[in-house]
């Protein structure tokens, strides 16, 4: 079985058609769909629901994706293993929304200097979604919020930085007073997120709950609500926040939080692996 056959179903799974699939791996809907027939003649099952322009996964290919995809990182890891340099080979990295721009940039240089055989591969999300595809394999490392629970012995830990929470509203604004807190529309931070939960007890306790417009799990796009005059929020104060003083305001709550601990989270057993080393040391440094 050729391991590029199974990169193609992954394309077209993940694009929703041949024909995205196709663009992504530089080559033509013809080439795909006879990778794809040659595939299901080899497990003597359909593997794709065509209709019109889309392609959607059968139960028959929802079962295989897990095994394809580790068969897949497994044939790029011998690869690397027995390449020119342990510093080659396919490397992913999970990030907060909030860590993109502050950290991920010197971590491409550094790729791109020292290790340009790499395929550093980027995927955003919340950090219950990277500490699940930690678990699972699907990421080697994860730039996320400190889980609220005891991390696993199988999990090596490395602190990034601190972020005190901060209320923020339109500059525009009065100060910010008990009646303010009381009667102001809140932009909340999602509840249900790690780095929320501190912040919605404390706008239980301390605001009024009923003035609560919406939550979500999106701080540059809470940060840009409060800039238009939508409401108040509770939030870390990462860098790029900061630089928005001359949109927004900035009070320390009282009582004041404890702080959003940024946090980079591995596989204990790929700490020492030459790759892994070289990305931790550049995201432990920065």
């Amino acid at each position: 079985m050729d391991i590029r056959f199974l990169e193609s179903l992954i394309a077209v799974v993940e694009g929703g058609s041949i024909s995205a699939a196709a663009r992504g791996q530089g080559l033509t809907a013809a080439a795909i769909s006879q990778r794809i027939r040659t595939l299901e003649a080899t497990f003597g099952a359909d593997l794709l629901i065509r209709s019109g322009h889309t392609a959607q996964p059968t139960k028959a290919c929802l079962n295989l994706l897990p095994r394809a995809r580790d068969l897949i990182f497994e044939a790029a890891m011998l690869k690397r293993d027995f390449g020119k340099n342990a510093l080659s080979g396919p490397f992913r990295i999970g990030a907060i929304e909030t860590t993109l721009s502050e950290l991920i940039p010197s971590v491409v240089k550094t790729i791109a200097q020292d290790a340009p055989d790499c395929q550093l591969s980027i995927k955003p999300g919340t950090s219950m979604q990277l500490y699940e595809m930690l678990e699972n394999d699907q990421i080697d490392l994860a730039v996320m919020v400190m889980p609220p629970f005891a991390i696993p012995k199988v999990f090596c830990l490395g602190m990034l930085t601190s972020q005190p929470y901060v209320l923020i509203q339109n500059i525009a604004n009065g100060p910010v007073t008990k009646d303010y807190l009381m009667n102001e529309p809140i932009i909340l931070y999602d509840r249900k997120s790690w780095g929320g939960v501190p912040a919605w007890k404390w706008i239980t306790e301390h605001a009024n709950p009923k003035n609560i417009m919406c939550d979500l799990d999106g701080l540059r796009t809470i940060a840009a609500m409060v800039e238009n005059g939508l409401g108040i929020a509770l939030l870390p104060s990462w860098p790029e926040l900061l630089n928005s003083k001359d949109k927004l305001s900035f009070t320390t709550p009282t009582p004041p939080l404890a702080d959003r601990n940024i946090v980079l989270l591995g596989k204990s057993a790929e700490k020492h692996d030459p790759l892994c080393e070289l990305i931790r040391g550049c995201l432990l440094q920065h």
